[in-house]
């Protein structure tokens, strides 16, 4: 790698004309498109204006009326949103001279292109904009990450600075060509699931390094040298600079009313009802359950109904809140994952307090099936979804999928799973049964489901239907259209689960003491004593499944 240069580029910069004095001299627009994330993070409070499909601020072409636009996070590659007078207004910018800046999948559609064919037996290439020289594949990094400054851009020209930041991608592998210049590596941890500590290329620029492309996310809010380079490279004096962050404060309050993005539905703020300060944790059977389509559905009906809500993941695999938060309009935070093992960012006593000063209710999203990770040994406690409600002692809910082995065994099993937990002192408090094929499920079937789950001293909180979202657009880790996959959540959270026994249901977490050895030695023993009832050890069949 060639030593980077200082570069100055602050003379590109283009005030539009007529700009009355006693407004911003320099206006920056984020990009807010279906699939778009602009609330994943604040961007450094610097946005001032809305980039929409038409490409216009305000009436105005965005290469006119802006000096910066940054273009965010989310499934803009899959949504296929930048297109038309909107790429056509970033391409503008770029020649102009005028600063561009991609996050994550801002960045892929900069690029040349990128392979979304992840699980795919031949590559599935999506063309970007080709203002940077490079394209992605298929890389899975979701940590929390240190990174150093190798090239100067509009970003900084402080060469040899360690930035902090975190990543939340499946795209992440960058192939740089002959006019890439690499500006950012970061020194991750973790990689496609597993310890692999690396140094990686995660920013480019065009060579003029007024295009520039990022997959850090969290750099202009957590960096103050990258909130510097910027303000320098645009002529933003302190005077200015507050100006700017009070026309960010204005439009943050705008855009997180909307309920997703270009949906024209609000959160009905007036509707809500006393404040509550609730808790509730949403685990499974196990992976492909549907749960993060429940917790999407859940959390979305209650922003719409004006209630302050935020969520969580159990492990590091933060994609998977990732549609929840297109539609609550709320940042991943230092605390958004909750540590298990050697996977994610926060010990979980921690996140529950640092959470519950945020949001009036908050949502836990367990990872895999409830008991992952509890027979295994050489771990770092807690190791499982289980421990983390236990030693919380939140209300729990268990999502079960029933497309695989139908209604019966999905009662089965979904029975043995709420006794073996309730006898490990997670506090189960309802079942959602997903995935249903209603057209046999009578009245009778009906009362038979609601008097097993009485019985088991659990609610029957929902039964959701089976559904069927275009394309592969259906789980986060492969490819998926936020605004499809959140408006049917929503819509499913409304019509097949009961939402004011949900709200019922959640109550303020209770932190209570377990030893993870001897909470993992007693599933050991529950194992060999018929999943955890002492009844079924000693014969009273009455007691068993």
């Amino acid at each position: 790698m060639d030593k980077p240069t200082s570069l100055n580029i602050s003379f590109i910069v283009h005030t539009p004309k007529g700009r009355q004095t006693n407004k911003l001299r320099h206006k920056i627009g984020l990009a807010y498109l279906p699939g778009a994330l602009p609330c994943f993070e604040a961007f450094g409070n610097l946005p001032t204006d809305l980039v929409r499909e038409n490409g216009f601020v305000a009436g105005r072409p965005a290469s006119e009326a802006l000096d910066m636009l940054i273009v965010p996070g989310g499934s803009l590659v899959e949504s296929q949103t930048v297109k038309g007078s909107a790429a056509q207004e970033i391409l503008k910018m770029a020649d102009a001279g005028k600063f561009v800046l991609g996050i994550c999948s801002g960045f892929q559609i900069l690029s040349r292109g990128t392979d979304i064919g992840r699980l795919s037996a031949t590559p599935i290439f999506r063309e970007g904009l080709g203002l940077i020289d490079a394209e992605f594949s298929p890389l899975i990094c979701t940590d929390q990450v240190k990174a150093t400054i190798v090239g100067a851009s509009c970003l900084t020209d402080q060469v040899g600075t360690e930035v902090t930041g975190f990543h939340c991608h499946t795209y992440g592998k960058i192939t740089p060509h002959k006019n890439a210049k690499p500006i950012l590596v970061s020194h991750v941890k973790r990689l496609n699931y597993h310890k692999n500590i690396q140094d990686l290329t995660s920013g480019i620029s065009n060579k003029e390094g007024n295009v520039v492309g990022i997959l850090t996310h969290a750099l202009l809010d957590q960096n103050p040298a990258i909130i510097q380079g910027i303000t320098r490279a645009l002529d933003i004096n302190e005077e200015e600079l507050a100006q700017i962050r009070t026309e960010n404060a204005k439009l943050q309050k705008q855009i997180q009313n909307e309920v997703g993005v270009a949906t024209n539905i609000y959160s009905n703020k007036a509707a809500a009802k006393t404040k509550m300060h609730k808790t509730l944790l949403v685990t499974a059977l196990g992976s492909g359950s549907g749960k993060t389509f429940i917790v999407t559905g859940l959390a979305g009906a209650l922003k719409k109904r004006g209630v302050k809500v935020g969520v969580v993941k159990v492990g590091g695999d933060i994609r998977d809140v990732v549609p929840t938060l297109y539609l609550i309009k709320e940042p991943i935070r230092n605390y958004s994952s909750i540590k298990i093992g050697e996977s994610g960012w926060n010990a979980p006593l921690d996140t529950l307090k640092e959470a519950s000063r945020d949001y009036e209710c908050l949502i836990i999203e367990g990872a895999m099936s409830t008991f992952t990770g509890l027979l295994m040994d050489k771990v770092k406690r807690p190791s499982s979804t289980a421990e983390v409600a236990a030693m919380l002692g939140v209300p729990t809910v268990v999502v079960a999928g029933c497309e695989k082995e139908g209604v019966e065994g999905a009662m089965v099993s979904i029975l043995s799973y709420v006794r073996l937990m309730q006898s490990l002192g997670v506090n189960v408090k309802g079942v959602i049964l997903n995935k249903m094929l209603l057209s046999y499920l009578t009245d009778e079937i009906r009362q038979v489901i609601k008097r097993a789950f009485s019985r088991a001293n659990v609610e029957l909180l929902g039964i959701v239907p089976r559904i069927n979202l275009e394309g592969r657009g259906a789980i986060p880790e492969i490819e998926i259209k936020y605004e499809e996959f959140g408006a049917k959540a929503i819509e499913i959270a409304e019509n097949s689960m009961d939402l004011d026994k949900i709200v019922e249901v959640a109550a303020p977490a209770v932190e209570t003491h377990i030893d993870s050895r001897q909470f993992s030695e007693k599933f050991k023993n529950s194992l060999e004593t018929n999943l955890g009832s002492d009844a079924c050890g000693r014969g009273e069949k009455e007691d068993c499944l």
